[in-house]
């Protein structure tokens, strides 16, 4: 597989631009990323060990420092989305944990940000809601 190194600055920088350009519109941009991105990472996962698995590729790949998975929230530290703002800014992290819930449990999945570290929080906590 081929593989490139985007920095965390890099990352707002992007996200930066698709502002600048698309205004909140943008939001929506960066969520669809992070779902293709999750579909990627989880494509070919073995439902075994599934979760455990996907917190060792998001650490591994720099997404976040720490992540823990329960049946209706994600916990996050050190997301690499954060930065000084007073709304949640995981936008891509937001997308791909909607996918890792959404192919594991083969349903359509809501996926909220109610604290994000970017908003002085000690974590960011994203709720799990089954929809389908």
């Amino acid at each position: 597989m081929d593989r490139i190194y985007v920095t965390k600055e890099e990352i707002l920088k992007i996200e930066e631009m698709y502002m600048d350009i698309m205004s909140y519109a943008s939001i929506g941009l960066l969520l669809r990323t992070g779902e293709s991105i999750g579909d990627v990472i989880t494509e070919r996962l073995p439902r075994e060990d599934y979760f455990e698995s996907l917190k060792d590729i998001l650490k591994l790949r720099g997404w976040v420092d720490d992540i823990e998975f329960e049946k209706d929230k994600v916990i996050v530290k050190g997301s690499v989305e954060v930065h000084k703002s007073k709304f949640p800014t995981c936008h891509i992290l937001r997308g791909i944990i909607r996918k890792i819930y959404e192919n594991y449990y083969k349903t359509i999945v809501n996926v909220e940000e109610e604290k994000c570290e970017s908003m002085g929080d000690d974590n960011c906590v994203f709720k799990i809601s089954m929809v389908g």
